[in-house]
């Protein structure tokens, strides 16, 4: 794309880019260039610009294609509207042009968005994925596909359904992946290729010279603390408990290891060993297996419990162990734990030490304290794997007077431990963005995708393993400027075996990614590519003055959800017209074409009533006679009457034949399908142009008329 040069700086230019928005970046171009042509996974750290690359993508097909749409998946609600308030700063959208739609939309709403005319629509996945189940949807017309946070592209999740049924039905489908980190397992990086049809892999890392000029330093700095000896006898108190149950699992030849070098690892795997065995076994002999079963489980659950207390601390652990106490009578593993005597003992220590805070606590503080001396203004987030770690830093934190601190947890709740909506999300969000909140503790929510900018420090109460969430959550910092990650680690404990395995992880992973672009093969497509249809230079001006009195007027712009609830309000008046309208012409039915001119004329829009009548067929009260007119289901099934009782007789003629189907004409009147699980004769009836008379049943399955046949009663 051409630049363009303003107040020193470069500044891409495009049709259907705002000028000034968007400084030239030689990799976003680069990329964004070869995403148009071949369908491409694009791995870029946190806050390099990925939305920024498929806002280019999306411009080059929205302006080249203005027959065809685009279509922009992300995980959640909030990522979704964040997607579209980004697209529409940088492209000339009009706000009808662009739609979000999640599970909050009304499904029937969704429906009339699919069939209208929005040019791009912002999505969850699982949405799109109901949507083209109920074939509300098709991808038919759909020039582009993008696909953020790709990296969950993977088994059961929606976006592998999406990605599947877009290659199906579109004869040129085109797909862009964004991800900070794809994992660093090749074989799970395949798979995700292989999910969404990735014909190339465009990786960037924050070495490459193009990327360079545009990285604002992150400092990393991993500070070590000794864990008291009181926790050390702790340690040493489930270990013991641990250690009697690994050398079971090693006697039984479950686990082949010396029991020193266990790992949970091991354990994971013996599991899946032994629910294995359990399914080969006779039930007579499965007895052995089930102990081994709780004793392995039970062996995890200590596992975890030395993780708690080692990377978190004691009222981490604490915590944990009540709800293992209030689960025991459902959980045999927990109850063999709970009746150790070791486990006695064990509680003993912890009321024991129950003000003894993990020595991470301390050097926290220390380096908020020291932050806020050096930068008085500074955004901090708190990283830690547990909500009850959260909800123990915050209280401890707050003891600060000096901040203003909460805690950023998921949705999902738990038992005295509320989560947060996605309303709730982003007003913490928002005050933490406008200053009003200078501190945000956080769990894994945070880490993914989220616009939390300018934050000028991230902690890691604890390392972790995973590649994916190091470099996200080190991306959170360092944005705009300059910014600063500390990693806190307790020296001879789990702390320091997750620290290094991120570490090896994320060179991996990089390693991966930059050579299994060899191992890509281009997408077989079912159609030729479209042909060229450019917006012209008048839909493009429109689209700027519609846009600019938006951005003059923002209290006009409806909130889609309230765009939904005036829309199905008016479905509901358009349906009770209708239904009133249909009822008076009884058996006759009445044209489609005229119900919706008297729809017209009553003040409804076409897009209402052609909703209302969906709806009145999807709940059965009306259905198709012919192709063109509708009647009131009831009215279509003939009466008994004491002179011919057995009036359910259908005199049936058939009109196509489809695999697994038929469409028949009943009666001379109303046209209905018989489905292969609803015909009930023989085989070599259903033929075109045969006639027979049957007895069944007429009933309706969205909006469509079928027939439940019973029994052939004469055959022609």
């Amino acid at each position: 794309m051409p630049s363009q040069r303003s107040s020193g700086k470069d500044f891409v230019d495009g049709p259907l880019i705002w000028p000034g928005r968007v400084e030239v970046r030689a990799y976003q171009q680069a990329i964004s260039e070869k995403a148009i042509r071949r369908n491409t996974l694009v791995v870029l750290p946190t806050a390099l610009g990925k939305t920024v690359i498929s806002a280019l993508a999306a411009a080059h097909f929205l302006y080249n294609y203005r027959h065809m749409r685009v279509l922009v998946m992300a995980p959640t609600r909030p990522l979704v509207l964040q997607h579209r308030e980004a697209y529409v700063n940088i492209l000339k959208l009009k706000e009808d042009d662009a739609v979000a739609l999640t599970g909050k939309t009304a499904a029937a709403y969704r429906k009339e968005i699919w069939n209208g005319k929005a040019r791009i629509i912002f999505a969850t996945p699982q949405v799109v994925k109901n949507d083209l189940e109920s074939r509300d949807l098709s991808l038919k017309d759909f020039s582009l596909l993008i696909f953020d946070e790709c990296h969950r592209a993977r088994k059961e999740y929606a976006y592998t359904d999406v990605a599947k049924k877009y290659v199906e039905q579109s004869p040129w489908p085109m797909i862009l992946g964004m991800t900070a980190s794809p994992g660093a397992d090749k074989k799970k990086i395949a798979e995700i290729c292989e999910a969404l049809f990735i014909e190339q892999i465009e990786y960037r890392s924050e070495d490459d010279p193009d990327v360079v000029p545009y990285i604002n330093p992150v400092e990393v700095e991993w500070k070590y603390v000794d864990l008291p000896a009181e926790y050390r006898i702790l340690g040493k108190a489930i270990r013991s408990m641990l250690n009697e149950r690994l050398s079971r699992l090693i006697r039984a030849n479950i686990i082949q290891r010396p029991l020193q070098y266990v790992t949970r690892r091991d354990l994971l795997e013996a599991g899946e060993e032994l629910r294995y065995r359990l399914e080969e076994t006779i039930e007579e002999e499965r007895g052995p297996i089930y102990s081994a079963i709780v004793t392995q489980s039970a062996s995890l659950t200590l596992f975890h419990a030395l993780e708690l207390l080692e990377t978190q601390g004691i009222p981490t652990l604490r915590s944990f162990l009540d709800r293992v106490e209030e689960e025991s009578e459902e959980k045999r593993s927990y109850k063999t734990i709970i009746n150790d005597p070791g486990y006695a003992v064990l509680r003993a220590l912890l009321d024991r030490n129950m003000g003894l805070e993990h020595p991470k606590l301390a050097l926290l503080k220390s380096e908020v304290e020291k932050q806020l001396e050096q930068h008085p203004n500074s955004k901090i987030l708190v990283f830690t794997q547990y909500r009850d770690t959260a909800s123990h830093l915050v209280e401890k934190l707050r003891e600060k007077t000096r901040l203003s601190v909460e805690r950023f947890v998921g949705q999902a709740s738990k038992k005295d431990d509320p989560g947060l909506s996605q309303d709730e999300q982003a007003e913490l969000l928002m005050n933490f963005r406008d200053g009003d909140t200078n501190l945000l503790v956080a769990t894994c929510i945070a880490e993914e995708g989220l616009d939390i900018p300018s934050v000028d420090l991230v902690i890691f109460y604890e390392p972790i393993p995973s590649e994916i969430r190091y470099i996200q959550r080190k991306g959170r910092t360092g944005r705009k400027t300059a910014g600063k990650a500390v990693i806190l680690a307790a020296n001879e404990t789990f702390d320091i075996a997750y620290l290094q395995a991120s570490r090896r992880r994320v060179e991996r992973m990089r390693k991966i990614t930059a050579t299994l672009n060899q191992e890509l093969n281009p997408l077989l497509r079912n159609g030729p590519r479209p042909e060229l249809n450019p917006m012209t230079p008048e839909e493009i001006m429109e689209a700027e003055r519609h846009a600019a009195r938006t951005r003059l007027e923002p209290q006009l712009i409806k909130p889609e959800e309230e765009k939904a609830r005036i829309f199905l309000k008016e479905v509901d008046k358009a349906s009770r017209h209708i239904w009133a309208r249909a009822l008076k012409a009884g058996v006759e039915g009445v044209m489609v074409e005229d119900l919706t001119e008297e729809a017209l004329d009553e003040g409804f829009t076409p897009s209402t009533v052609k909703a209302a009548i969906d709806r009145l067929e999807d709940e059965g009260k009306i259905g198709k006679i012919g192709w063109d007119r509708v009647a009131v289901i009831e009215s279509m099934k003939p009466q008994r009457s004491e002179e011919s009782p057995r009036q359910d007789a259908y005199d049936i003629v058939v009109e196509k034949v489809y695999p697994g189907k038929a469409v028949v004409l009943i009666n001379d009147k109303w046209r209905a399908r018989i489905t292969a699980e609803d015909f009930e004769g023989p085989a070599n009836l259903i033929k075109k142009d045969a006639r027979f008379k049957a007895r069944g049943t007429l009933y309706h399955d969205r909006g469509t008329l079928c027939f439940r046949l019973r029994k052939i009663l004469q055959a022609s």
